[in-house]
């Protein structure tokens, strides 16, 4: 399918490569028949539309997708980042529950409830180490489930968390990541990121 919305051309292909955004993790950029592709979102009817820069294609279309590979694996390594933070947390602090993430480059965080028993420098200090130590480990990141329709991610011994987004086979890939701050508030938590390289690739 071919089409606009708001003077935004758009293509729906009947297979594709790219990630759409969701989750809490930014959209794929690459090209489409050579035009580049600015956002790609989820249609709400199981299909997956892709906005391009330029003209609109023709239904029928046969065309060539390049997904930008420096672009992606920024994303892969946010989305498992925040994962491994989540993991950190709940098993260093017990009662602590994960809530939400939102990864994305230069605004990356996770949201908690619970209460930590350390002051919030602290705990960031001590989150930081452990990320070092998890990353150095080169825990493996495993799939489980159908890939396409239901599926979770487990980082090492971790348990399963159900999610759609894109995650390096290990957590060497990360790097290096930093938590910047910690702020506590009326039984929620919320946990700031950055993954070495970030800025560079954004």
């Amino acid at each position: 399918d071919a089409g606009a919305e708001d003077g935004r051309p758009f293509v729906v292909l009947d297979r594709t490569l790219f990630h759409p955004q969701g989750g809490g993790q930014k959209a794929d950029r690459g090209t489409i028949g050579g035009v580049q592709v600015v956002h790609v979102a989820h249609d709400g009817a199981g299909g997956v539309k892709h906005y391009l820069a330029g003209d609109r294609m023709a239904t029928g279309q046969t065309a060539e997708m390049v997904v930008d590979p420096d672009w992606r694996q920024l994303n892969k390594r946010l989305h498992n980042a925040g994962h491994l933070l989540a993991n950190l947390v709940e098993a260093r602090f017990p009662g602590t529950r994960g809530l939400a993430g939102h990864h994305w480059p230069g605004e990356a965080r996770v949201d908690f409830e619970g209460r930590l028993p350390k002051e919030p420098e602290l705990v960031r200090q001590t989150l930081n180490a452990m990320l070092g130590e998890a990353i150095s480990a080169g825990l493996p990141v495993r799939i489980i489930g159908d890939p396409l329709t239901s599926r979770a991610v487990a980082i090492g011994n971790y348990p399963p968390v159900g999610c759609g987004g894109t995650h390096p086979e290990s957590t060497s890939e990360l790097v290096e990541v930093q938590v910047r701050y910690v702020k506590a508030k009326g039984g929620r938590v919320r946990m700031a990121y950055h993954v070495v390289g970030e800025e560079a690739a954004t």
